[in-house]
């Protein structure tokens, strides 16, 4: 949330309850508690709204804004057949001026044909009304999405490659066609977009694209994923392993420990972590 208060999700009883703590005093406070499983939330920056998606116990999706004490929802569509591959992206997240939230839910292949009901939505925070869905047809099943850090540009991903949608103009432009891309995440001046590739023997690994070059370029030729960027030159990413029995998502997974990596040394580092699997624990407050 701050340099000073992190949030997270308490879903050890049968309720889940989004809790914060404060990094300087060690209080913790329940800020919400509800019947269901919250699979991803989102503060604004400014503190004033707080966004979750909730799993019923039929397992039906909602999407909820709780602002100056009033709290409203939309009902999604289902999400039939439900799976934990490496193509399952839950992601709530604001626009850097609070404006937009953006809400991905997805599983590809089996999105709904409702649209603003959808698993991917833009929504105005001033009214919650819908801004933008991805167009028809070859967007039907967009995903894998985020926002640049200064700027209401959206960046996702569709059968074309990695479109753009700019907020200000609403027009939607293809930044590189053919790219797959999965987890990815600008850098803090928006020179650069961190993001995980498969390769052709289904292998990830974590490339950066130059904004200013139009290019990608490789990090690391092991195995690695999830990257978040620290600073505008460091990125920390999962190391993968071959899975020693069958696992989802490919024959790899991540073993649990971090490395960061070095822009301007083109060189990684092992970090002091042993047991990291997923984006969310790498949720850290940026440089």
């Amino acid at each position: 949330m701050t340099a000073q208060k992190i949030a997270y999700v308490d879903a050890s009883g049968p309720s889940s309850r989004i809790m914060t703590f404060d990094l300087g005093t060690r209080a913790s406070a329940v800020d919400l508690t509800v019947s269901g499983f919250v699979p991803a939330f989102a503060y604004s920056h400014d503190g004033s709204m707080l966004a979750y998606l909730l799993h019923d116990a039929s397992n039906t999706p909602s999407l909820h804004v709780r602002r100056s004490g009033q709290e409203t929802n939309r009902g999604l569509n289902a999400i039939p057949g439900r799976g934990i591959g490496r193509d399952d992206e839950v992601r709530l997240e604001y626009s850097p001026d609070d404006k937009y939230l953006l809400m991905v839910d997805t599983f590809v292949g089996n999105q709904g044909q409702a649209p603003e009901t959808g698993q991917f939505l833009v929504l105005r925070t001033a009214d919650n009304t819908v801004a933008f869905l991805p167009p028809s047809g070859t967007s039907a099943n967009a995903t894998m999405a985020t926002w640049a850090r200064h700027n209401n540009r959206l960046y996702y991903r569709d059968a074309v490659g990695v479109r753009t949608w700019d907020a200000e103009v609403h027009s939607v432009g293809t930044l590189a066609g053919g790219l797959h891309w999965y987890d990815p995440t600008p850098s803090p001046d928006d020179r650069w977009l961190a993001y995980t590739d498969i390769d052709s023997h289904f292998a990830p690994h974590v490339m950066l694209y130059d904004l200013r070059g139009n290019q990608s370029v490789p990090t690391s030729a092991a195995a690695r994923s999830h990257p978040i960027f620290i600073t505008g030159d460091t990125i920390w990413y999962l190391e993968e392993q071959a899975c020693s029995s069958e696992c989802l998502g490919g024959p790899s997974q991540p073993s649990g420990k971090v490395f960061a990596y070095s822009l301007s040394g083109k060189s990684e580092t092992t970090l002091p972590f042993s047991d990291v699997h997923s984006l969310s624990q790498l949720s850290v407050f940026p440089g």
